[in-house]
């Protein structure tokens, strides 16, 4: 009797810290407990309503904002659907009986190379946002920066189905 109380106990204590772990990890910085975090293409809306909030960006400013975030959005969606294509093919290569080293080498480099396009086009987008700030506005947004860095970082595997 005293052995199935103990696993009882132990379940119950596992199901107790499994749902309490789910609560914290619902929560939002900043938010309430049990706010989910935005869908990931709702993130952008939200970081840029923000942004327009504290900053007290101009409605010209905003226009000009959404211009080069789309502007650059159209200029990476093709690498984002390479990166989709060469996942796609390292997955087959390490389903393969055989390695082909050759191959799996020269996608990770391609990969390599749309990753150094698509940092290239996040800072050349920040550069130009930057340069229709106000110095004001700039110095707001260095405190918002490591909020914003880490809120809208892609994820790991950001070329993966969306």
């Amino acid at each position: 009797m005293s052995k199935k109380l103990v696993i009882a106990a132990v379940l119950t204590a596992a199901i107790i810290g499994g749902a309490s772990l789910a609560v914290i990890a619902g929560r939002e910085p900043g938010g309430e407990i049990g706010t989910p975090h935005p869908a990931p293409e709702m993130g952008a809306v939200t970081i840029d309503k923000r942004m327009a909030k504290v900053l007290k960006l101009t409605e010209s400013q905003q226009g000009q904002i959404k211009a080069i975030r789309d502007a650059e959005t159209e200029k990476f969606k093709p690498l984002l659907e390479k990166m989709r294509e060469n996942d796609k093919l390292l997955m087959q290569a390490a389903e393969a009986t055989k390695l082909d080293e050759v191959a799996v080498k020269s996608i990770a480099t391609a990969q390599g190379g749309i990753k150094a396009e698509l940092i290239f086009s996040r800072v050349r987008a920040s550069s130009r946002i930057n340069a229709l700030l106000t110095p004001e506005q700039r110095e707001l947004l260095k405190l918002l920066r490591p909020e914003i860095d880490q809120r809208h970082s892609p994820p790991p595997f950001a070329g993966k189905g969306e």
